[in-house]
């Protein structure tokens, strides 16, 4: 009777704790979620919980502990080893991201958040060929995705693929006319293999779309002296100079 009255209590203090971090009171939700699990210590859902609040205070060690506890309790469950990873992530402990994601990948081969995780875990630590490798999985699962083309593309530029990065931008700027980025990078690979002249009209366009973009103009300017247009590169130097200032 007494542990079916902890238990009920526990849970009571569990929900309070969801109600609390949906509501952003993190430091409240954490205190409920302590309560709880001194009721029941063997409710992986409670550590879990716990461990969120914490990632979302940016006290990644202590989301680290409470995750090991739920993982503890339940290895099984996709999402411990998931926000287990991405915290890491956070923490700038790539290394120990990816084997939480392939644990995830273990338990669910065709998870979509612990693919782009893993990809972009490895394109962290300059490991871009595997990054790749990933995303073109997210790809097979999902045709088109704009985050995955646009990841697959920095790592293939990376790895001096500027042919294959090209074809990611395109394919991201057929959906999307307007992304700014996709038109930095598109230029940027152009200029890379020998293309100035197309560049620089990916880089104008970058311009119309955010003017305030903050590497283009140097890309821009370093292409213009590519192609021996000093003057054109020096008038646009001087242009955002009297801009800043």
């Amino acid at each position: 009777m007494v542990d079916i009255i902890s238990d009920k209590e526990a849970e009571r203090w569990k929900s309070e704790g969801i109600r609390f971090a949906t509501s952003q009171k993190f430091e409240d939700a954490i205190r409920c979620f302590e309560k709880a699990s001194s009721l029941n210590p063997v409710d992986e859902e409670i550590y879990f919980q716990k461990g969120l609040a914490f990632m979302n205070l940016i006290r990644y060690q202590e989301a680290v502990e409470s995750f090991e506890e739920s993982l503890k309790l339940n290895d099984k469950d996709p999402r411990y080893w998931l926000y287990m990873g991405i915290n890491y992530f956070f923490m700038g402990r790539y290394s120990k991201a990816i084997p939480c994601f392939n644990m995830v990948l273990e338990i669910d081969p065709g998870n979509l958040h612990a693919l782009s995780n893993k990809g972009s875990a490895l394109a962290e630590i300059d490991r871009h060929q595997e990054s790749v490798e990933c995303f073109n999985r997210m790809l097979e699962l999902m045709p088109g995705d704009v985050n995955a083309l646009f990841n697959k593309g920095i790592s293939l530029q990376k790895l001096k693929d500027y042919k294959s990065a090209i074809g990611c931008f395109k394919e991201i700027l057929k959906q999307d006319p307007q992304d700014s980025d996709a038109w930095f990078e598109l230029g940027n690979c152009l200029s890379k293999t020998d293309n100035c002249k197309e560049a620089i009209k990916c880089f104008d366009r970058v311009i119309r779309i955010e003017p305030n973009h903050a590497e283009v103009y140097d890309a821009k300017v370093e292409c213009l002296r590519s192609l021996g247009l000093n003057d054109e590169a020096d008038d646009l130097i001087a242009k955002r100079e009297m801009d800043d200032w």
